[in-house]
């Protein structure tokens, strides 16, 4: 079955009786980390009990296709139900997953399959999208939105006070996944002690800034026309493990930000006033950056470069693709296109 999006948590924590198998695909491993942790809790059993889960990686069915049907049917070795976790899952192994599935039933072990991104084409994707006993998960990074409504339940959950300011900044300049967001959280609040108030000055202080301040950098030398500078800094936040679709977030952020300026400027309102009305509240040591890019880029050039990264995001989340290929590309056009702006706004 294909699970609705709306629906797609509560799913994970109270799965039907029926559905023995479990598909969680996508690029946001934090949030197929975290859906894996629900879907066991929810069949009963205990995920530090090392016999109560056995992982094993999707290559190994290709040497033994029979271990999943076996594992998925024994019980543990203190008795009771077990998990079967399956991970990096290909289609290489769909015919023997499928082959599974058809002989579960009601009752068997539950099945976790996990694996990357996963295009309408997939083969795994499709079976178990069209199985009556098995669900697909699509784990998708999160916008702001989502990641703002996970901060504040943790800060809520634990006691915490934040103002509506200090959590839309918090959750715009979170780099990564649902795992790093919560390791955010959590380092807030050891930041915090015993002080249930946070300010936007403790958020400032404490969250995320070496890889806020590494992808604003990102953005600044990018849109200036600096693809040097820009590839240097793109090279450093790859080798540190950030996500490709979680930069280009990141950049459309910027754009955005740029866009919303620039309409307000051309609209006569004074260019200072339209930076206080930032959300989240634009970095001071990107100011000066900043404002000359305001003049430098139409909103025609701004519009494309918007669907430039939009068009990158979409093809990283496609089956076989090289999100980190299709980033290099994107900020190298979009360099190439903050250096004509720039030059430009020099002849004018």
């Amino acid at each position: 079955m294909k699970v609705p999006p709306r629906t797609l948590d509560a799913f994970v924590k109270k799965p039907p009786a029926n559905i023995v198998a479990v598909l969680l695909y996508g690029p946001d491993e934090g949030l197929i980390r975290e859906r894996a942790l629900h879907l066991i809790r929810s069949s009963g059993v205990d995920e530090k009990d090392p016999f109560g889960i056995v992982e094993f990686a999707g290559d190994e069915l290709i040497s033994n296709p029979s271990r999943l049907l076996d594992e998925a049917q024994s019980i543990s070795m203190l008795g009771g139900k077990r998990v079967v976790r399956v991970r990096d899952a290909g289609d290489k192994t769909e015919t023997i997953i499928k082959d599974a599935l058809k002989a579960l039933k009601a009752g068997d072990n539950l099945v976790i399959i996990e694996g990357g991104e996963m295009g309408t084409k997939s083969k795994i994707r499709s079976t178990f999208e069209g199985a009556e006993n098995a669900a697909a998960v699509p784990c998708y990074v999160d916008d702001e939105r989502d990641l703002g409504r996970i901060i504040g339940d943790e800060l809520r959950n634990a006691g915490f006070r934040i103002p509506a300011e200090a959590l839309t900044y918090m959750a715009g300049n979170v780099i990564g996944d649902r795992g790093v967001a919560r390791g955010e959280a959590e380092k807030l609040m050891l930041y915090m002690g015993a002080q249930r108030d946070i300010s936007m000055g403790d958020v400032i202080a404490c969250v995320g800034a070496g890889a806020m301040l590494s992808l604003d950098e990102l953005s600044k030398t990018m849109c200036s026309g600096l693809y040097a500078e820009a590839d240097k800094v793109l090279r450093q936040a790859l080798s540190e493990g950030t996500n490709a679709v979680a930069i280009l977030r990141h950049l459309q952020n910027y754009f955005a930000k740029l866009q919303i300026t620039k309409a307000r400027a051309l609209q006569g309102e004074d260019l200072e006033f339209a930076l206080k009305k930032l959300k989240p509240p634009l970095f001071f040591k990107l100011k000066d950056a900043f404002v000359t890019q305001v003049s430098s880029w139409s909103l025609q050039q701004l519009a494309q470069a918007q669907n430039i990264l939009m068009t990158a995001e979409a093809k990283c989340k496609q089956t076989g693709s090289e999100p980190d290929l299709l980033l290099g590309r994107a900020v190298l056009t979009l360099s190439q296109m903050g250096g004509r702006a720039l030059n430009q706004r020099r002849r004018a």
